[in-house]
């Protein structure tokens, strides 16, 4: 498990590297926040043990730079608190989306993404999903 500093992105603001940033208000992303926070597509409610797609996208509310001095390093994949992936990103050859299959075979309350930027930090954003028997 990873240990985290929750911390708004505007608390962040003169130390940007700082732990994980969240956004402050999710109806009225800043910029930063919209290039930098990943979004999650899943369903809302899975049956325990069976597959699902899980989408992740960095900068698709606004699109994050895609160079060797400014990119998406990786997003990470968690329900609750449990890993479940990573995927890595090269900078100006790869975009930052992954598709993932996974299944949960236990209650969770949220699926939560990371995305790393290699100059502005970690952010995190989560979806609720219903695991049902």
């Amino acid at each position: 498990m990873f240990s985290k500093t929750e911390k708004t992105s505007q608390e962040n603001a003169e130390d940007i590297l700082y732990g994980v940033n969240l956004a402050v208000d999710s109806d009225q992303l800043t910029d930063l926040e919209k290039k930098h926070l990943p979004i999650i597509t899943a369903p809302e409610s899975v049956r325990k043990g069976e597959c699902f797609e899980v989408t992740i996208e960095a900068g698709k509310l606004l699109r994050h730079p895609n160079e060797l001095e400014h990119h998406i390093e990786f997003v990470e994949l968690y329900a609750d608190s449990t890993y479940l992936a990573r995927m890595d990103f090269a900078a100006g050859t790869s975009y930052p989306m992954t598709k993932l299959w996974v299944s949960l075979n236990r209650a969770h309350r949220k699926l939560r993404a990371l995305s790393h930027c290699n100059l502005h930090g970690t952010w995190e954003a989560d979806v609720e999903i219903e695991v049902k028997d």
